[in-house]
């Protein structure tokens, strides 16, 4: 409650003692506050006390009289006195505890609140106002145990409603809540701030539909505010409505462009869409205003790393570390870009924050041990790091487990409709050279990046990463009605129609850097796809990039894809038997196309003589050579896969042989390779 205590004022004034006020003069001051004449009020009551200090009534009323000017400093030590001289009156305590309350004092207002019920241990607003107290202590516990202690009194106490939802919000407990808010809208169906709170419980409960409703019923009474639109955006967002949520964001900022969380989710909108700039200026202006805003430092971080701005992007994670020491997102974010050391202080910190993983949402836990293994790794405890791999693995692969009948089944089908036979009685489509693809696949962490990331140093050559546009055209041969599946349609295609794929797939492509002479697609799983190729584009190169696949197997189960299609990673059975799948696969490739088609390029070997396999890269695309391609780790171009940090480095050799250091651990992995080692 906000309103002070007054009944007491309306009771007929008690007989009073000759060196009392006279009945007259407290009749006078009872009607002045009563009235809310406080100027006039504080005037007598200033003159009574005057003539007579030690009456507690008067003080009482003086502080009554007070604070509705906004005096607080004076009302409340006007109620000290009344209170130290009427101990036994439960409204002065009460009074009180509203001054002290809104003067921040909310540890003596508890105090306050706790002797007014003490006193009268049925005073329901005593209840509440004492909740209200400790709320704002942040004891919310006790905070919803005072409130329902009023409610216990007087069951239609709006306000201990409200204040009750909103505790129970806070500890996260969405479901008791829902029914007080409900509660508090029956009797005020106007309540806004409710109607909102109530959305927010909604969303907090994955029931965006619901919360839709809510901000729309507060848009209706108020549409100029910005927070409304702000909310009924995330539960847009929250319905994959991108484009509306979109609107939503950029309609409160136009109401007011001074508030930082709709700049933060509209980047994290143009972040999606990769419109880096566009979500780094976002992002900037959220922190303008909210220079400490985590979320917004730590995903401005993720912006600066997809525009292969590493450094910057590691200082963000920095400076929310700083700002917060145990927020495991930026710890988890930075990890990739930094070396840890056995006595590091940010490993030490990170270990010491697995009592937060059971509040994290899954997708929180398995970044948490990924990072947690790479940062022992850094610090050679080996034994430790494997099982936070393990751990991340297993909740990872829980969550996308991987249908390994089915790529078994698309293996066996891919090699019986593209035979050699069947390879050999196509002839190839005729294409001018001027738009050439450059094909880089192989396993996933194999060498594909730095592959690509040479060749991009090329003049004429553009690296445009990890494309899906194959895979769609392809598969567009399947949508026609009544289409058999492919790839058992491609047995039907003629040569025109494998040439009209071939243009579809260069007219997608070649959007991406009109005026570059070839364009590098290093998708790994493009393997599926070498005789699609062939018959599609006879003059793409193809380049397949090999590994041990020791290295590439595990390479690839210590790592958290920011994908969810490569979910044959996280399981050293899974892993290992798709990697046989994919050098069969490259294997029979190679028996049914032409010899010198494709260029197996191994990482070990352009480890150990990079310039060598440069030009014989160079050799194979028919290119002269160049010595730019020996910088390739000064090329600034966005880089937007796991290798990022990998890539900015010159060579090195630490990568190989990796596995070793967890030899005792990767048996089972070893076992299903071995034979292609």
């Amino acid at each position: 409650m906000s309103h002070d205590e007054k009944s007491q004022h309306r009771h007929p004034t008690p007989t009073v003692a000759a060196s009392s006020p006279s009945r007259q003069d407290m009749d006078a001051l009872v009607g002045l506050v009563s009235r809310q004449q406080h100027v006039e009020a504080e005037a007598l009551a200033r003159k009574l006390i005057s003539r007579f200090p030690e009456h507690g009534f008067v003080w009482k009323a003086l502080g009554a009289s007070l604070k509705p000017q906004g005096r607080m400093l004076e009302a409340a030590a006007a109620q000290q006195q009344a209170v130290a001289l009427l101990p036994g009156d439960t409204s002065a305590h009460y009074n009180l505890g509203n001054s002290l309350m809104a003067l921040g004092r909310t540890a003596e207002a508890a105090d306050s609140y706790r002797r007014a019920v003490a006193l009268k241990p049925d005073y329901a607003e005593a209840h509440c106002n004492l909740g209200n107290a400790l709320g704002a202590q942040d004891r919310l516990l006790d905070a919803a145990a005072s409130y329902r202690q009023a409610l216990a009194i007087q069951p239609d106490l709006i306000e201990a409603h409200a204040r009750l939802g909103h505790a129970l919000m806070a500890i996260d407990r969405p479901g008791e809540a829902e029914q007080h808010f409900l509660h508090v809208l029956a009797a005020r169906p106007n309540d806004t701030q409710v109607h909102n709170s109530l959305g927010v419980m909604y969303r907090s409960q994955g029931r965006a539909v619901d919360a839709e409703a809510c901000y729309c019923r507060v848009l209706a009474m108020t549409p100029d505010s910005a927070e409304a639109h702000n909310n009924l955006g995330n539960a847009l967002h929250d319905q994959g409505r991108t484009d509306e949520a979109e609107s939503c964001y950029r309609q409160a900022l136009s109401i007011n462009d001074a508030i930082a969380e709709p700049h933060f989710n509209l980047g994290n909108i143009l972040r999606h869409q990769n419109q880096q700039i566009a979500a780094e200026r976002s992002y900037r202006r959220a922190l303008e205003i909210e220079p400490n805003y985590l979320m917004a430092l730590n995903n401005l971080g993720l912006c600066l790393k997809k525009q292969g701005r590493l450094e910057e992007a590691s200082a963000c994670f920095e400076a929310a570390i700083a700002i917060k020491p145990d927020f495991l997102q930026s710890h988890c974010n930075l990890a990739p870009f930094r070396t840890y050391a056995a006595d590091d202080a940010h490993l030490r910190l990170f270990e010491e924050q697995q009592h937060q993983l059971p509040t994290l949402p899954i997708t929180g836990r398995i970044s948490y041990w990924f990072a947690l293994g790479k940062m022992r790794e850094d610090a050679c405890r080996y034994d430790d790091a494997f099982n936070a791999y393990a751990e991340g693995n297993r909740l990872q692969h829980a969550q996308f487990p991987h249908d390994e009948p089915r790529e078994m089944a698309l293996i066996e089908r891919l090699q019986a409709v593209f035979s050699a036979a069947f390879m050999a009685s196509h002839p190839k489509p005729v294409y001018a050279a001027d738009k050439a693809p450059i094909f880089i696949v192989g396993m996933p962490r194999s060498g594909t990046s730095l592959i690509e990331q040479i060749l991009s140093s090329y003049p004429g050559i553009h690296g445009a990463g990890e494309l899906t546009d194959l895979g769609d055209v392809v598969h567009s041969i399947s949508a026609k009605a009544g289409a058999s599946a492919y790839p058992e349609i491609a047995g039907n295609l003629s040569t025109d129609e494998f040439r009209r794929l071939g243009n579809a797939y260069i007219a997608r492509v070649w959007q991406l850097a009109t005026h570059a002479e070839c364009i590098t697609d290093k998708l790994p799983a493009n393997f599926l796809h070498v005789g699609m190729i062939h018959l599609m584009l006879p003059h793409a190169k193809i380049i397949h990039a090999m590994r041990d696949p020791m290295d590439s197997c595990f390479s690839c189960y210590s790592r958290l894809f920011e994908s969810n299609n490569l979910d044959f990673a996280y399981d050293l059975g899974t892993v290992g038997r798709y990697y046989t799948r994919y050098i069969q696969l490259m294997q029979h490739w190679h028996h049914v196309l032409p010899a010198g088609t494709v260029l197996d390029l191994r990482y070990e070997d352009m480890v150990a003589d990079t310039e060598g396999q440069a030009r014989r890269l160079l050799d194979y695309l028919g290119l002269p050579w160049d010595e730019r391609c020996l910088d390739f780790h000064q090329n600034k171009r966005i880089v937007k896969t796991a290798s990022i940090a990998q890539v900015r480095k010159p060579i090195y050799r630490s990568s190989i042989a990796r596995w070793k250091h967890f030899e005792a651990r990767l048996g089972p992995l070893l076992d299903i390779v071995k034979p292609y080692r």
